[in-house]
């Protein structure tokens, strides 16, 4: 019966017919697991989704993850890494070391967390676009005020001028598959509660918002 009713339709609406098959939690949960599939471009269906269950918690993650956090303080936890640090030191008579490990703990206490994490703000097309790097492996550097004001007090004799944070390129996939991992569980936990939840008009609740927000 579905094949003698898509011959029938014009051309035209054929389209919409095949369209309408799938709907646009399904289409969610399938991008998901597509490894095809580009996280921002996911994030954009999952933005429809969230006008349509009218829930501004959602449309905020949604906002952040594609646009980038602008604070700190609302930072996911999955986007702070755990690194180490490498640095270059000189000393007397043109004598240095090259990539050595940084004594985080020389810095003082409320500077040391700060420089044995990474903080990742970024849109999610900027992290999918380092996660291909070819090295593997990623930095960034640390403040040269820092430097400038510490740098003597790690290595007797040695003063640090360059020092960068270590981020291997696999840990910025795991962000960025923790972030599909997350829509997944979204898009099913809601399509438990309504299955045509992502096919309504913008605003139309569907689904009462403390439900959403769980």
């Amino acid at each position: 019966k579905v094949i003698d009713i898509v011959i029938k339709r014009p051309y035209c609406e054929v389209g919409f017919f095949i369209e309408k098959v799938m709907s646009l939690l399904r289409e969610i949960q399938n991008d998901a697991v597509n490894s095809n599939v580009k996280v921002s471009d996911l994030l954009r269906k999952c933005k429809i989704l969230a006008y349509r269950l009218g829930n501004n918690d959602f449309k905020s993650w949604v906002e952040f993850e594609l646009n980038g956090y602008s604070k700190i303080e609302i930072l996911p936890n999955y986007r702070v890494l755990k690194v180490n640090s490498k640095g270059h030191f000189s000393g007397a008579f043109g004598s240095g070391l090259r990539n050595a490990d940084m004594p985080i703990f020389c810095l003082p206490s409320e500077l040391q967390e700060n420089y044995s994490i990474a903080r990742f703000s970024s849109p999610i097309a900027t992290l999918e676009s380092l996660s291909s790097s070819d090295s593997g492996v990623l930095t960034q550097n640390w403040d040269p005020i820092i430097l400038a004001k510490y740098g003597s007090a790690m290595y007797e004799g040695y003063h640090c001028i360059q020092a960068w944070k270590i981020i291997p390129a696999s840990a910025v996939i795991g962000i960025i598959d923790t972030v599909k991992t997350k829509i997944l569980n979204f898009a099913l936990e809601i399509e438990m509660i309504n299955k045509d939840a992502g096919d309504v008009e913008i605003n139309s609740n569907p689904i009462p918002q403390d439900k959403v927000s769980q």
